[in-house]
């Protein structure tokens, strides 16, 4: 499974408006006035999708993230025009993975005048992995069915219960967008961001904003001054982080910028707003463990083939995973094993040929 397919997470969530179910395995909070949430319902059920978010301005709106699956995309669209006439003007994309960016043409197709706000990172990995990632995945689930996957999962669920959930993680992949891929297309983001840019909007103020490299080298996060929200994309996702090619050492000095907003509401790019900086903090301890125990096993003689053996860091994983078996499955492969690869070049350590 590629570094795109991750696993999203959302728990209960007080104190806001009850969740309205609008399109099958998402559901809508109201953050507050004019803002809302279309977020994934089964922390770790297939597509793995990003939180999108929506901002109704007086005259416009807002859309932070776009969603892997056009069909859910469509669902916010529908969900705006039943709430106000005002267009979308802007739609953000935190970062370059197609969990964000697949519905874009959808919000085109809907608001042609909107423009695509992006880090020029961004639009540079768009244009060279996007076409090639989703060429791929039409060849791959052309060979499957959802009903042949989930008997191998079947079959696997005693000898390789990990296996089995990987597989039943599948089976949501190709049930959600197979039917979507033979016409997919991307629009690629119009406005780049590599600094700050500040939209006035009445009493609402927006910032857009690049503060360091996080889960890629482009993420941006999203600043609502009065009402002290912050949208961090993929630098933060709970309960289990992504760590694919993260650049670790930057990571952890932008998580710690993050404190400086003292925002009352923090939006990750997957999983449940946070109410306080306690799961930032997690984050940054975990990542910290992560590179020391990276120097260890380098000081040890360890190879980087050996890498993933070598490293423990199960105290952590208790605290991220609790010992369930999805968490630990989401442990294992998009934070474990991509973070210690990805710590290890980060600090500069070689990598054998052909890894």
């Amino acid at each position: 499974m590629s570094r795109f397919l991750l696993f999203a997470a959302i728990f209960a969530f007080p104190s806001v408006a009850s969740a309205e179910q609008i399109y099958p395995g998402y559901s809508w909070s109201e953050l507050s006035a004019g803002i809302y949430l279309h977020s994934r319902d089964d922390p770790f059920a297939g597509p793995v999708d990003g939180n999108a978010v929506v901002i109704i301005n007086d005259a416009d709106i807002f859309v932070i993230d776009s969603h892997i699956n056009p069909a859910a995309a469509r669902a916010v669209v529908t969900k705006i025009k039943s709430l106000t006439r005002n267009p979308v003007s802007h739609i953000i994309n935190t970062h370059w993975h197609d969990d964000h960016t697949n519905g874009n043409q959808t919000f085109l197709s809907a608001y042609p005048d909107a423009q695509i706000i992006s880090h020029p990172y961004t639009l540079e990995k768009l244009k060279s992995e996007w076409s090639a990632f989703e060429d791929g995945r039409r060849a791959a689930y052309d060979a499957v069915t959802v009903e042949r996957i989930n008997e191998a999962a079947a079959a696997a669920e005693s000898a390789q219960p990990d296996r089995a959930i990987s597989l039943r993680i599948y089976a949501g992949y190709v049930e959600a967008l197979k039917p979507e891929l033979p016409d997919l297309q991307l629009a690629y983001p119009t406005l780049a961001v590599d600094g700050q840019m500040e939209f006035d909007r009445g009493d609402r103020k927006i910032v857009v904003q690049w503060i360091g490299d996080g889960n890629t080298e482009g993420d941006l996060v999203v600043w609502l001054l009065a009402e002290k929200i912050l949208a961090t994309g993929d630098i933060v996702v709970a309960p289990i982080p992504y760590a694919f090619d993260a650049p670790m050492l930057e990571w952890k000095e932008t998580l710690n910028r993050l404190n400086a907003f003292d925002a009352e509401l923090i939006i990750p790019g997957h999983g449940t707003p946070q109410k306080d900086t306690a799961y930032i903090a997690r984050l940054a301890s975990l990542i910290d463990a992560t590179l020391e125990a990276v120097k260890k096993a380098r000081a040890d003689g360890v190879a980087y083939e050996d890498l993933q053996k070598a490293v423990s860091l199960d105290a952590q994983k208790t605290v991220f995973t609790g010992g369930d078996p999805i968490a630990l499955n989401a442990w294992n492969g998009y934070y474990f094993g991509p973070g210690v690869s990805s710590a290890w070049i980060s600090l500069g350590y070689p990598v054998s040929e052909g890894e």
